[in-house]
């Protein structure tokens, strides 16, 4: 009753705020006014020049009145060009974080959060935050002990009201795909639910402590990088105290020549940083803009603000490795296989022109001199070949094409001769040792074979289902011949690649139980296998070629 209570305030605010701005039309369009049961009496709200403005500002100022929540969501879509026009992502990067100061006793907080007394642990607490977002507040206090730290205090009933925004912005983006075939293709609805998702997270000040903590086990012992401690006594899911940071902004050019800091050294250890959280950890910040990075007076590198992260799974690690290392090469049939595998979906009407839109990516490189190279258009071209091809990815996709342009923006500004791409080259070489090396073949092979096995431990159950479905006359056989030239050389070449396989798993068991007699340390009845294995295959794609030619 409560939850439904919110819903329809929040449901009348937004409906008055769209009416406000001019948007009273489109909720008619899909009858959203009666969805809503309201009508504006004061239809622009007092501003009788809203109409001259652009609908992408007029978009951009009701978001902001609407709250933070939308902002939020705004700010999501900022960065989406490859589903809405420049002109409206270029309006919703103008969305600031930074909103009023909310009145707040501090003391009285922490006293009822944490149930203890602030005068126990703290010598002073500064009435007046730092820095106000949507979601929080920051305050600097000092411990008794003398040592500064941050309070990062919840807005009060924020996720209360989240909440209700979330409901009206789902059920929204199911009465908009049911009326709009553009926005039901793009995935409106799983936009909002990804959207979901990610605020929460970013809600949830226990999470944050988790991604520090997270953060800084993956750089322990890195003498480059700095994070900050934690107060765990001092913190729970509405309150989050940490070290205060001393430090210079990392794009403050001035600062850092003042301290003794060399800009261009600065920019490609930042880098440097960040493609390790990538390709060696999968575990990312996703918000790395100027203000979330500062450069401590030990000349340090340090992230702040763990809120959102990039997570990627270990396949999703290997694709964006390919990524790196197909771009680096220019490779653009490699680079197309390795960006359908990261897709979620795609809808592909003609691969000859993906593959013209790939040379035409690579030729925007090549053309490029050290100055000019402009990664945020590459990022603009290849959002362009997801929208063209409709390509929907995971979040981390979107976060790390966010990041990779901030951090290249950030390093620009330090060094106006940085190349990322060329920074990147030592990253992909990396990952072509990584992969002929023997441990990760044999690794791969042992994979292989766990995945053969778990198949056939499957395929009995399977042949159950093909059975029952016989016997109740449900099964379906849909078969398509285009053509039986080639099938002989086709299952000749299948059971060659069969006999690899068999091969090389079998070569890799015998690699790991280390059997004499041995060639530098490998054993000889595996390298042979690997050998044959390897014969085998070049003369499978040798093959193909011929084929191909003739």
């Amino acid at each position: 009753m409560k939850e439904n209570s919110r819903k329809l305030k929040r449901t009348m605010k937004m409906a008055a705020v769209l009416a406000k701005y001019g948007f009273d039309d489109i909720m008619a369009r899909y009858k959203i006014e009666k969805w809503v049961s309201l009508k504006s009496n004061d239809k622009n709200g007092g501003a009788s020049n809203i109409h001259s403005l652009s609908v992408y500002e007029r978009i951009r100022m009701a978001i902001e009145e609407l709250g933070p929540t939308y902002v939020k969501l705004g700010q999501l879509f900022s960065d989406r060009d490859d589903v809405l026009p420049v002109a409206m992502t270029a309006e919703l990067k103008k969305l600031q974080n930074d909103v009023a100061q909310e009145a707040l006793d501090v003391k009285e907080k922490i006293a009822n959060e944490l149930g203890i007394d602030p005068n126990d642990y703290f010598h002073l607490i500064e009435d007046v935050p730092f820095a106000s977002a949507s979601i929080s507040q920051v305050f600097k206090a000092q411990l008794l002990n003398g040592e500064w730290v941050i309070l990062k205090i919840k807005r009060a009933d924020i996720e209360e009201i989240i909440e209700a925004d979330l409901l009206i912005m789902k059920d929204l983006a199911r009465i908009l795909g049911n009326h709009n075939d553009e926005l039901r293709k793009i995935g409106l609805l799983k936009i909002v639910e990804t959207f979901e998702r990610s605020i929460n997270q970013e809600l949830s000040f226990l999470q944050e402590i988790d991604n520090i903590e997270r953060f800084e086990r993956n750089f322990r012992g890195h003498q480059g990088i700095y994070v900050h401690k934690i107060f765990r006594m001092l913190s729970n899911n509405n309150i989050l105290c940490l070290e205060y940071i001393e430090g210079i902004k990392v794009t403050d050019f001035g600062q850092l020549l003042q301290r003794g800091f060399d800009p261009k050294m600065v920019a490609r250890v930042g880098y440097d940083l960040y493609m390790q959280q990538v390709l060696e950890h999968g575990y990312f910040h996703a918000d790395p803009h100027p203000g979330n990075i500062l450069v401590t007076y030990s000349g340090q590198i340090a992230f702040i603000d763990f809120g959102i992260m990039g997570t990627m799974s270990p396949p999703d690690k290997e694709h964006v490795e390919d990524f790196t290392q197909f771009l680096v090469q220019k490779n653009a049939s490699s680079l197309i296989a390795t960006i359908k595998k990261m897709s979620l979906e795609h809808s592909i009407d003609d691969d000859d022109q993906l593959e013209r839109d790939v040379y035409e990516m690579f030729a925007m490189i090549d053309q490029s001199s050290l100055k000019s190279l402009d990664v945020a258009s590459i990022s603009k071209k290849l959002k362009s070949i997801f929208r063209k091809n409709r390509m929907e990815f995971p979040q981390y996709v979107y976060l790390l094409i966010k990041g990779i342009v901030l951090i290249e923006g950030i390093g620009r500004k330090l060094d106006p001769d940085l190349n990322i791409l060329e920074l990147m080259r030592p990253y992909a070489m990396r990952v072509v040792k990584k992969r002929i090396s023997p441990k990760y073949r044999i690794l791969k092979g042992i994979e292989g074979f766990k995945d053969i096995a778990e198949t056939w431990t499957e395929m009995p159950g399977e042949i159950l289902d093909l059975i029952k479905k016989v016997k109740k006359n449900t099964l379906k056989i849909n078969h398509q011949l285009d053509g039986l030239s080639g099938i002989k050389t086709t299952l000749d070449r299948l059971v060659l690649a069969m006999i690899i396989s068999a091969l090389s798993v079998g070569s890799s068991i015998l690699v790991l139980a280390d059997m004499p007699p041995k060639v530098y340390g490998v054993p000889l009845l595996g390298f042979f296998g690997f050998l044959i294995s390897f014969i085998l295959g070049i003369w499978i794609v040798i093959s193909m070629i011929r084929k191909k030619n003739n």
